[in-house]
């Protein structure tokens, strides 16, 4: 295997673990997300930046990134020991190495992922997906490679544990189930052939020749949280308002043109989190080009909920537009790869299977977030 071929499964390693595994978890555990509202700024100021290929901005900002953490791990001085800010520093730590990394300074991020590792304390999804990023980049060096495999094997047992735990919910010990399929899978054929295998997307079983279908029977529908709930309130006379608390309003479909829709979450789970301070709208899908995307097929008539923005991480499913093609718009999975934004189909359709290239005359106009499907009886 070439070191591209490695390099390319790699790198759609790395997209995969942060959009189908971490993302997942910050969207369904909030409480185990350790950023900040302030750090998630700068932290999606840092991506951003790269995505757009400003280097010195975005060096300039890792840079502050990486003293915040140790500022913010020291606040743990002065306001006491307990989670608070416990993970924080780890958190921003992970965060710049996957930039670090997409900007080509391999050793920076291997130091940064180094100290990740040893941040996270015990098990968790977390330190899992830190140990396979490691991995990741160490399969691209030939004197690393039993590194990688062992990181790997890290990753694997963690998410083992995980999913054997009875402390859990049952969705979530049935996600940490299906990760640990995932690692297992790609563990077993990278000790078979020495080298990292592609990630499950865009398909997951040479099923190319399979009828179309609209979802996997085992699929899971997802809930759509939208506003908060307050605490109860008096109808006979006036009262304070109560704090809000930590849960959301759900909504299990949609009904549009008549018709009600299922919500099938992209990123994996029974939840979809809306993004907050963010526009949502609906797109209908138009042609047969994601309907082999993984972990839910875009058919022809489905429709997508996306988040109005500029910027999304590699490995998601954006819309995109092409200025140079009369401002047409698509869908289709996102890549940034060497400064280079590359839009994948995901199709069964042999003809449809051609990339798009682009450096300029390119745009993100949002990031789809779920699937409605019709609803079948």
């Amino acid at each position: 295997m070439s070191m591209d071929i490695v390099k390319k499964n790699c790198d759609r390693w790395i997209g995969y673990a942060y959009l189908n595994w971490l993302t997942w978890l910050r969207n369904t555990k909030q409480g185990q997300y350790y950023l900040r509202e302030s750090t998630r700024i700068y932290v999606d100021r840092m991506k951003t930046a790269a995505e757009n290929d400003q280097k010195e901005e975005t060096w300039n900002l890792l840079e502050r990134l990486k003293k915040l953490g140790s500022n913010i791990h020291g606040m743990r001085n002065d306001f006491g020991g307990g989670d608070s800010f416990l993970y924080e520093q780890a958190e921003i730590h992970l965060e710049c190495a996957i930039v670090a990394y997409k900007m080509g300074d391999t050793p920076e991020a291997l130091s940064l992922l180094e100290m990740t590792v040893s941040s996270f304390q015990g098990r968790s999804i977390h330190k899992a997906v830190t140990c396979w990023v490691y991995g990741c980049i160490q399969w691209q060096s030939q004197s690393h490679l039993e590194e990688a495999l062992v990181n790997w094997e890290k990753s694997y047992h963690i998410m083992n544990e995980l999913a054997s735990s009875s402390s859990f919910d049952q969705t979530f010990a049935e996600k940490c189930e299906d990760i640990k399929k995932d690692m297992g899978d790609a563990i077993r054929a990278a000790s078979l052939e020495n080298n990292p295998p592609p990630p499950p997307f865009p398909a997951r079983t040479a099923a190319a020749s399979r009828p179309a279908k609209r979802a996997s029977a085992s699929l899971q529908r997802a809930s759509v949280r939208l506003f908060p709930i307050f605490g109860s309130i008096p109808a006979g006379s006036p009262a304070n308002m109560m704090d809000i608390s930590d849960d959301r309003a759900r909504i299990d479909g949609f009904e549009i043109e008549g018709v009600f829709h299922d919500a099938y979450n992209l990123g994996g789970g029974t939840e979809v989190n809306l993004v907050q301070g963010r526009e949502h709208y609906f797109l209908k899908v138009k042609g047969e080009s994601m309907n082999n995307a993984q972990p839910v097929n875009i058919e022809n008539g489905d429709y997508v909920l996306v988040a109005k923005q500029d910027a999304a991480e590699s490995g998601s499913i954006v819309v995109a537009e092409i200025e140079n093609i009369d401002h047409e718009a698509t869908l289709k999975r996102y890549y940034l790869r060497n400064g280079k934004h590359i839009l994948e189909p995901e199709s069964r359709n042999e003809s449809l299977k051609e990339h798009l290239t682009f450096q300029k005359d390119f745009r993100i106009r949002g990031m789809a977030l779920a699937v409605l499907k019709p609803h079948e009886s």
